[in-house]
């Protein structure tokens, strides 16, 4: 039997200040964020709406928003997949560039980075966790030396790009928005027309993706089940959910082999749709 259908309502749920998620961080994670006699004010720019937690994956999805001046202490990677979708303000990521509202990466575990924002950026930040399927292990941080930006300095693997691909930095407000292919994402029953979307990223091997949806205005279907997990987190316009009203950014996460809520929007939505690779 599929599981439960979760619905986190984005805007009941309290922003919560990074010194006070410090203790919810992986282990491997927190424990390497830099000197740690500057972590705590690090921290202090930093705030956190947690929208999924899985302690047994490690997963994450967090609404996410730095105050201006945040920057890390250190470059370092992650053995895990990490993946964003910017909704505001301005942030710098060495070696990959300046991401703007639209903007998003999805960088595989192992490529040296690090942030730094003087107005303050808002987005969704997504650590995969354990996904052999995206080639993606448990959340971490492993500190590197200024020079590794923008390199690949995890030893082991062969395939330092893994199955998506090294997404650097899609430009997503320059996106064409395209006709819906609703094959993987299954957000309506088939040959359902209306739909437009934008692929972020989507898995070569397996059927994993991230992709932006437009609702029209007026939009009322179920989500029919699929054979993969989903996560649809809103990031535009007022949108219900098995009858409950939904403020972005919420998230609804559908189990495989589980049917969604119906979803219903007046004057139109957006979702992110992520298909768990499998």
């Amino acid at each position: 039997m599929p599981g439960e259908v979760t619905i986190v309502d984005g805007g009941a749920v309290p922003w919560v200040n990074g010194r006070d998620v410090y203790d919810t961080m992986e282990p491997a994670f927190r424990d390497n964020l830099g000197d740690p006699d500057r972590v705590a004010g690090l921290l202090s720019r930093y705030w956190m709406r947690s929208l999924w937690h899985d302690p047994v994956t490690s997963r994450r999805i967090d609404h996410v928003r730095t105050d201006p001046g945040y920057r890390d202490l250190c470059e370092a990677y992650h053995d895990s997949v990490e993946e964003a979708l910017f909704l505001g303000g301005r942030v710098e990521l060495t070696a990959e560039g300046v991401f703007e509202a639209g903007d998003y990466f999805w960088r595989p575990p192992g490529w040296v980075h690090s942030a730094a924002t003087a107005e303050g950026f808002e987005c969704l930040l997504m650590m995969e966790g354990e996904s052999p399927a995206d080639g993606s292990g448990r959340v971490s941080r492993v500190v590197r030396p200024d020079e590794d930006a923008g390199r690949h300095a995890r030893p082991g693997p062969a395939d330092p790009i893994g199955p998506r691909g090294y997404v650097r930095r899609k430009e997503g407000r320059f996106m064409v928005w395209r006709e819906h292919d609703d094959t993987v994402t299954r957000l309506a029953d088939r040959g359902v027309p209306g739909l437009r979307s934008k692929t972020l990223s989507s898995n070569a091997v397996a059927a994993g993706a991230s992709v932006l949806v437009d609702l029209p205005a007026g939009w009322s279907r179920p989500v029919p089940a699929a054979r993969h997990e989903r996560f649809l987190i809103s990031t535009e316009g007022v949108l219900t959910a098995g009858g409950a009203g939904l403020e972005p950014c919420s998230l609804i996460a559908i189990p495989a082999g589980a049917e969604g809520p119906p979803l219903e929007t007046a004057e139109g939505a957006r979702l992110l749709v992520k298909v768990a690779a499998s």
